[in-house]
Order: structure tokens, then sequence, then C-alpha cells
């Protein structure tokens, strides 16, 4: 299994690309949808699916257009299936005075919650972990975690969006994220990865 990553879009985000010997799955398609159509020719294996850590929209800017060409299922958390499609929700509008655009899917996501998963060949534990937004989900693989805006390296994700909650963030972290192995890399939705380890020492977790 092979992981590699674009930063795209408004604010850098993370898109990453998991492949296995016959297939390949995308989380967080950003933006910048040519880069990630050329990304995925390069890999040259069949888009099986595409995963959502969360549904703000510099998570999910590219996603109509990548469907156009890859026309597989979205998965992503029950409590945000309406921030596709509401901007309020999914932060764009908070944007649009910095001269960003509205971002809205047209997308008919498949709903998962916490538990293991097996999407062809890959298996996923997913951890339900809410508090930079309600329907935050971290993938867990066998040797790596992909988890989006709840914890970065040497940082965590806002909590001033929609139904954001600080101390709801620091729970997931604790109580999820650091049940799992020292030295699993972790791949944020934005900048450098790191290591479980690494963050037993955030700031912001620690005061």
């Amino acid at each position: 299994m092979e992981i590699s990553h674009l930063a795209l879009g408004f604010v850098s985000t993370n898109t990453y690309f998991i492949s296995n010997d016959e297939a390949l799955l995308l989380i967080d398609p950003a933006g910048e949808s040519h880069k990630i159509l050329n990304k995925i020719s390069d890999i040259n294996k069949p888009v099986k699916a595409i995963l959502l850590t969360h549904a703000h929209f510099d998570h999910f800017a590219a996603l109509d257009d990548v469907l156009k060409v890859h026309n597989v299922p979205v998965y992503m958390h029950k409590n945000e299936n309406d921030f596709l499609k509401e901007p309020e929700k999914n932060g764009s509008l908070k944007f649009k005075e910095l001269g960003l655009p509205i971002i809205t899917s047209d997308a008919s996501p498949q709903f998962i919650d916490e538990g293991k998963i097996s999407l062809h060949g890959f298996d996923i534990d997913v951890l339900f972990t809410p508090g930079h937004s309600p329907g935050s989900l971290s993938y867990v693989f066998d040797d790596f975690a992909i988890v989006g805006d709840t914890l970065f390296n040497n940082g965590i994700g806002r909590t001033d969006l929609y139904e954001g909650d600080y101390e709801t963030l620091v729970d997931s972290i604790k109580d999820k994220l650091f049940e799992l192995n020292d030295t699993m890399p972790i791949y944020p939705g934005h900048g450098p990865s790191t290591t479980i380890e690494n963050e037993y020492l955030n700031p912001f977790l620690n005061g």
C-alpha cells in the first residue's frame, strides 16, 4: 500500500491518494481538479471510492469535477450531509468576503460511522472524531492514519466554524487518536505529517 498527496486549493488542503496493487482511494478532493485527475492518471489504477474526512468546502471543492470522470461512491459522516449544499455550514460563505467562491456539491454520499470497513482490499478503522466539525472522521489504515483537521503537526483544527467545539475536539484527540500506536504516521488536512508520540507535547492540548 502506498500513500501520496497534493496540497491544493484556497488554503493548501491535503488531498490523499491511497493505492494498493489493484485500486486507488481518494481522500478529500480539495481543489484544482485538473491536478487531481493528472495524479490519478499517473498512478494508473482505478479509483474505487472517495472518502471525506469532513465536509468543509476546502476538503471537497473538486469533488464534482472528479466525479464527472470517476463516477464512484463518496463516503462521509451523516452529521454533515447538508454541508455539501449549504455554504453557511461548509464554511465557504464565511470566506466570500475574501473573494473566494461559494462552494457546494451535488454528490449523493453514502454514510459511514465509527467502525471497521473494507473497501476494495483496503481495511480501514473509521474513528468518529468530532470537534473541528460535527461529523469529522479519521481513517486508520494498517500503517498510517488520515485525520483531516482534527490534529495537525503541533496544532489542532479551528473550532470557530459551524458546530465546532474545542472541548469535543480535545476529547476526540485524547480519547481516540492518542489510543493509536505512538509511532504511527499521522497525515493531517493541512501541513506536514506527524506522529502520535510527537503530539503528546502539542501546546494546543496542554495549555
